[in-house]
């Protein structure tokens, strides 16, 4: 096991440990409990993040990953829900905590199966699970109920939702630009297409007018036709 003890699984094991704990302190306090969700949906950006840098193989990583999420964001919800609701009707308590554990396990379990870089298909289940420890908190229980319900679809949905990074380079692009092209070794959607109409500009220019060249395509052609000339003028 001490190939696995890394950073990333490390703040992977402190956020499943925030999960049992707020599965503890549900039944007495909801507010300690939502914070608990709250900072462990933190933590899930934070080991993606130490996992991409570390590099190497990150199966044990996604497994370990998939756990935490199904108990802090699926587990803790679905029991805090049903805790609120315990006292009204006997069916709605039930059937909807279990569409958000059943969905939230659909969730993870399709996720290494579809994942694309730029969005997730489906509803991110730390997102799920804190606005249903939110709605519970705050809203009233049939809200929290139909809440629950509708989160629960979209976590098994084909909706796609962009990431943190694509929707901060969507707003503002030209903060992003660099930062993204140094952390994946890439340009993004935007920087592409700036280069394209600035080459097709370059492009656009005469090549050769009255016997001066433009830009570099047209210093090379000048160059191999003097070099032409001078092959053919020897004996």
């Amino acid at each position: 096991m001490r190939q696995h003890v890394r950073p990333a699984n490390l703040v992977t094991s402190v956020s499943l440990t925030l999960g049992f704990l707020a599965l503890l302190v549900v039944p007495h306090r909801v507010g300690l409990a939502t914070t608990l969700v709250l900072l462990a949906a933190g933590l899930d950006g934070l080991d993606g993040a130490l996992a991409r840098r570390s590099g190497g193989d990150h199966t044990f990583g996604a497994q370990l990953d998939s756990l935490a999420d199904l108990v802090c964001f699926c587990v803790v919800p679905a029991f805090t829900l049903h805790h609120a609701v315990v006292s009204g009707p006997s069916a709605p308590a039930v059937l909807a905590p279990c569409a958000v554990v059943v969905a939230g396990a659909w969730r993870l379990a399709r996720f290494p199966l579809v994942q694309q870089q730029g969005h997730f298909v489906g509803l991110p289940t730390p997102v799920a699970g804190g606005l249903i420890m939110l709605l519970v908190l705050w809203a009233p229980v049939v809200v929290a109920l139909l809440g629950a319900v509708v989160l629960s679809a979209l976590m098994v949905s084909s909706i796609r939702f962009p990431t943190v990074l694509a929707a901060a380079t969507t707003v503002r692009p030209g903060h992003r630009a660099h930062a993204l092209r140094r952390r994946f070794g890439r340009r993004p959607a935007l920087v592409p297409r700036v280069l394209a109409r600035a080459r097709r500009r370059r492009l656009q220019r005469p090549i050769v007018h009255q016997g001066r060249a433009y830009g570099r395509a047209g210093q090379v052609l000048n160059t191999l036709r003097r070099g032409g000339r001078r092959r053919r003028g020897r004996p």
